[in-house]
């Protein structure tokens, strides 16, 4: 069993270092990560500059490219043929309207395409993205599920699929509790607010506060649990 894993936080962050130690006790690793963070890019992809791939260490490489860059050129250029693409773990959650925009379900999507099994990971996280995130129980969700997906999902039956992990730090749940369910994406926008600074505009959307659809992905991660979404 070969692993692909990317994300779009870039080729140094907690997440992807996470599913590295994750994937490990499933089957072999290769990693092509951007160097540098690609959040909200979606699928685009490199096409008037040349991609240059820097193994950082064995097995492990990055690339001057966006997440759907990382995996064609994995695919295409190093000449191993993978089982799995692996995405994430994003730091922040990828819920509804985010998946259009996610270069970290862009990557899960590429892979897809290319005709290998998908699934991109993103972790919620209740509070600002400056302030430090405990990845204890996003470890422990992440075997739990990739060994369920492993044993449901051969590598001759293609799936693409999302997962969001709940934030579990402020929560009394413990890993075990934590239930896991398949659910649509929610129909809903993402909150578009702006301040004006200057002569320009700043994001400032209130994402804990989104419309939610009961039963959808939004609603099921808010609350505390694993909401896993087919998206091929």
């Amino acid at each position: 069993m070969r692993f692909l894993l990317t994300n779009d936080d870039g080729w140094g962050a907690n997440g992807l270092k996470l599913l590295e130690r994750v994937a490990s006790r499933f089957g072999e690793v290769v990693v092509v990560a951007p160097q540098d963070p690609q959040s909200g890019i979606s699928h685009q992809l490199t096409l008037e500059r040349p991609l240059v791939l820097i193994e950082q260490a064995s097995g492990s490489y990055s690339l001057n490219g966006t997440p759907a860059d990382c995996v064609r050129i994995a695919v295409t250029q190093l000449e191993l043929d993978f089982d799995w693409v692996l995405s994430g773990i994003n730091h922040g959650a990828n819920l509804g309207a985010d998946t259009y925009v996610s270069g970290t379900v862009a990557a899960a999507r590429e892979g897809w395409l290319q005709g290998v099994n998908a699934v991109a990971f993103s972790q919620y996280h209740k509070r600002r993205k400056s302030q430090p995130f405990e990845w204890g129980p996003a470890e422990q969700l992440a075997d739990r599920l990739l060994g369920e997906l492993l044993k449901k999902h051969g590598s001759d039956s293609r799936c693409f699929m999302n997962v969001n992990l709940p934030d579990l730090t402020q929560e009394t749940l413990s890993v075990d509790e934590v239930g896991i369910k398949q659910c649509e994406l929610d129909p809903n926008p993402l909150p578009t607010t702006y301040l004006q600074v200057d002569a320009g505009f700043v994001y400032d959307g209130d994402y804990q506060g989104r419309p939610r659809k009961e039963g959808c992905d939004i609603d099921i991660c808010f609350s505390g649990n694993v909401a896993m979404t087919v998206l091929g």
